[in-house]
């Protein structure tokens, strides 16, 4: 990843900020990793590995534990939502209009699921990506979804946030 890619930046701020606000993704920003961006960052890679707390409360052991589809939501819109706001010049906040999910392969405790994700169109009002979610182990895809957002706010108005957590995290 390189210094001056602006979804690598984007994704230490979403590391920061979920821990600091205590964010419903705080749990899933503590495992989501940013391997790269392609294609002049039309295109996106993620990993994040499954652990025991990611299972559906139905899921038993001897059936192999399989990871609740929620946790599996969230990780896509996370890394989705980072795509699309990393590729609005303007660097505006943005908020979701539309997502939706495919669900072929189910995730299991233990694996690490990648998340590849694709621009598709940004506009001056909207941003829409992709996502394909495998199995690094088995190769097999797990789930697809498309995920559409808004933008919103003033030129700049994604960066304010980032810029008011300087004190928390200069100790």
């Amino acid at each position: 990843m390189s210094a001056g890619c602006r979804l690598g930046q984007l994704f230490h701020q979403y590391v920061q900020q979920t821990r600091a606000q205590n964010s419903f993704s705080s749990i899933i920003s503590k495992r989501l990793q940013f391997l790269s961006s392609a294609e002049n960052l039309k295109r996106g890679c993620f990993q994040f590995p499954l652990h025991q707390s990611d299972c559906h409360a139905f899921a038993v052991a001897q059936e192999g534990q399989t990871v609740h589809g929620g946790v599996i939501a969230t990780v896509v819109e996370d890394a989705t939502t980072m795509h699309i706001c990393a590729n609005d010049t303007r660097s505006r906040k943005a908020v979701t209009t539309d997502m939706n999910l495919t669900y072929v392969g189910v995730g299991k405790v233990g694996r690490t699921l990648q998340i590849d994700t694709r621009i598709l169109k940004i506009g001056g009002v909207m941003g829409v990506a992709e996502a394909e979610v495998t199995d690094i182990t088995s190769g097999k895809l797990i789930a697809v979804g498309r995920h559409s957002m808004m933008f919103v706010g003033e030129d700049g108005s994604a960066l304010k946030f980032a810029q008011s957590l300087n004190s928390v995290f200069d100790v």
